[in-house]
């Protein structure tokens, strides 16, 4: 068959089915990460108002202590125990509601496939490994936010040497968040865009948890990670290494904080010195093991996608969800940064 035009049967616009395959893909898109974007808005909600709700309503109970007025003013064990109460109901009963409202069966949002031990073991060191290295880009946004007369502390949690509140501590820091973190993050975000491609879906996930945490330094930080996350919850269909890297991260964090609270700085550096080098070999070590059992490990698979990369991101962040986490995300940072 012969065409006259030279642009071909379909002249200079190119198939009109590939345009319309595009238009509705970037639909499809919006849709789905305004639904997402919506219900991680609300854990983010919840957050907030679960534990000020509790707080408020026991200091109703008892007259208002001064001393102990970082705790909001009652009891430091009560007051974790709120709070733990208020991340585990913010942000599992929006992935719940989610789930049952699109009628996901929960082996499909939040897979825990069985990978092997080694395969498991060997994906939690070289994720842990990954994670430890976003630390340096999130130490230099520290320093660029002290150079410019920022203070660039990072918010934590209150604390004193009451033994049940430093393992309530440990509990609201190691336990909850990993678990309901990732039954959001990697489970109903990660796994309700995969349908987009792998790899968008684990920048996207990275994405919006870099933005779930409200300021600057934490946001890259977790992005990184979140990158290292998304991947090895591709590479495993499941869940479990990255709860396990996540927990893994957190309590390398509170013991180095236990260590410069209780032995000093120094201790710290030494301990987290000590920490970096063997975490970094067994992530080598493990990075070895895995290209050596599967030469194929770091591809993500192909995608059919009609979109460029470039134009799923733009559909990601082109919907009301997605927009009002982002100016969540702005307003939280430019509130740590400026105490206003």
């Amino acid at each position: 068959m012969r065409y006259d035009s030279p642009y071909g049967p379909f002249g200079p616009y190119g198939d009109p089915r590939y345009y319309m395959a595009v238009q509705e893909e970037k639909k499809q898109i919006r849709r789905e990460s305004n639904r997402l974007g919506w219900t991680a808005f609300s854990g983010i909600f919840l957050l907030a108002v679960i534990p000020l709700i509790g707080v408020l309503y026991f200091r109703m109970l008892q007259p208002y202590q001064p001393g102990i007025q970082e705790f909001g003013g009652v009891n430091p064990v009560m007051f974790y125990l709120i709070n733990a109460l208020g991340y585990v109901l913010g942000l599992s009963a929006p992935v719940m509601i989610y789930f049952a409202l699109r009628r996901i069966p929960l082996s499909a949002g939040i897979p825990f496939e069985k990978a092997g031990v080694l395969k498991t073991l060997a994906c939690v060191l070289l994720g842990s490994a990954g994670c430890l290295l976003a630390n340096f880009p999130a130490s230099i946004i520290v320093n660029l936010e002290q150079a410019f007369g920022f203070s660039g502390n990072i918010p934590d949690m209150p604390l004193n040497d009451n033994p049940a509140v430093l393992a309530l501590y440990v509990l609201s820091v190691v336990v909850i968040p990993p678990i309901v973190e990732e039954m959001m993050f990697r489970g109903m975000i990660l796994q309700g865009l995969r349908r987009f491609g792998n790899g968008f879906a684990v920048f996207a996930s990275a994405a919006l948890f870099g933005l779930y945490h409200g300021n600057l330094a934490q946001s890259v930080f977790a992005f990184l990670c979140g990158l290292v996350l998304g991947f090895v919850v591709i590479r495993t269909n499941s869940l479990l290494p990255s709860i396990l890297i996540h927990a893994l991260n957190n309590l390398a964090a509170v013991v180095l904080e236990f260590v410069e609270r209780y032995r000093g700085t120094g201790a710290a550096v030494t301990v987290g010195n000590y920490r970096a080098g063997a975490l970094l070999v067994l992530g080598l070590l493990s990075l070895i093991y895995l290209l050596i059992r599967d030469r194929n490990f770091f591809r993500t698979g192909a995608s059919v996608s009609p979109l460029r990369f470039s134009q799923k991101i733009g559909a990601l962040f082109s919907n009301p969800g997605v927009i009002m986490l982002t100016i969540y995300a702005a307003a939280a940072s430019v509130y740590v940064l400026t105490g206003t």
